[in-house]
């Protein structure tokens, strides 16, 4: 449809948006005290620019939703549902509003965080789901309505893995994780007859030596950048209608955790199989023994970091491997017959 014959965005959709945006700004504003503190979350400052994107990407799609120049002819949504969403709207404000207050009387913290992020994402659904137009201004239909919540879903639920994650779910399985990784390297240890024993975190070597699986080894960094990247990615590249695209993105999200969780176990064996046999300090060294600073100092770093980043794109080739893959899931075969 030519620029000229455009349906524009009525008043009040143009003033949510707005309203949005600049919830953005205050959540980004917010969680940057996370993302220069915490070097796990430093793909955060990603966040507000992947979310942008998206979001252009999608916006055409999304305009003519909210115009009302694609609606499905059929039952409107009814007033019950029309009116849940709009609570939710209210309530999501209500959540941000509190959140920001506290966020600027008592500063950084997890309960401004959470009302902030989670504040924002329930606006922006609640938002699409109310301002989606039917054709020629009638009531728009639940499916309608449903499939731009879809297109916002990414854009607005990133803000919870950049902020919220940090408390909801870092701070709950950090500890679990770290034991989990240091009775895992012990076990393959053992099965190799080395007779190790473990205190605490640290792994004692038989010849007294001995390596410590510390709190960056948990794996939390590469997990929180894993199932970012995999939300991202999922929101671009795997395509189908609903809720085949949800159910895929959903598994790419859950195969990413998985992929760092393995990646992080496969990274501290080695370094602990290298401390055993070339000592713990060679953990700080590069791979042919030189230490940081010295002449021939490998420009790969230390063989720690090495293996970090061995890992990090170990972890990206593997996300880009599943992406055809699960493209592929639920979908026909084109057979055809030979003659």
């Amino acid at each position: 449809m030519p620029a000229e014959t455009q349906s524009k965005l009525d008043g009040t959709t143009r003033g949510l948006g707005l309203l949005l945006i600049g919830m953005g700004a205050f959540a980004t504003w917010d969680q940057w005290a996370i993302w220069s503190t915490k070097d796990d979350y430093t793909f955060g400052y990603l966040v507000p620019l992947f979310s942008a994107y998206v979001l252009w990407d999608r916006w055409e799609e999304l305009r003519v939703l909210l115009t009302g120049e694609r609606s499905d002819v059929a039952t409107p949504t009814p007033k019950g549902v029309l009116g849940l969403a709009q609570l939710l709207a209210f309530a999501s404000l209500a959540l941000f509003g509190f959140g920001a207050a506290a966020r600027a009387i008592f500063g950084t913290g997890i309960g401004p965080t959470i009302a902030i992020s989670f504040g924002l994402t329930g606006a922006a659904l609640a938002f699409a789901f109310i301002s989606v137009r039917g054709p020629q201004d009638a009531a728009a239909t639940s499916p309608t309505r449903w499939r731009a919540v879809g297109l916002l879903l990414f854009p607005a639920g990133v803000w919870l893995i950049s902020g919220p994650f940090l408390y909801l779910v870092d701070n709950q399985i950090k500890g679990e994780l770290l034991t989990n990784v240091t009775e895992f390297v012990s076990g393959v240890l053992r099965a190799n007859g080395h007779a190790i024993r473990v205190n605490g975190n640290t792994i004692v070597f038989p010849n007294g030596d001995a390596v410590g699986v510390a709190e960056a080894c948990s794996g939390i960094r590469s997990l929180s950048a894993c199932v970012f990247a995999g939300a991202f990615l999922g929101a671009v590249f795997l395509d189908g209608g609903f809720p085949g695209a949800l159910l895929r993105r959903m598994a790419m999200i859950g195969l990413a955790g998985f992929t760092a969780i393995l990646l992080n176990i496969g990274r501290n064996t080695f370094l602990t199989f290298h401390a055993l046999h070339h000592g713990s300090k060679s953990l700080d060294r590069d791979l042919a023994g030189i230490e940081f600073g010295q002449p021939g100092f490998s420009s790969l770093g230390t063989v720690h970091d090495l293996a970090g980043n061995v890992a990090m794109v170990a972890a990206l080739i593997l996300l880009l491997a599943f992406i055809p893959l699960l493209n592929r899931i639920g979908r026909p075969r084109d057979i055809r017959t030979s003659v």
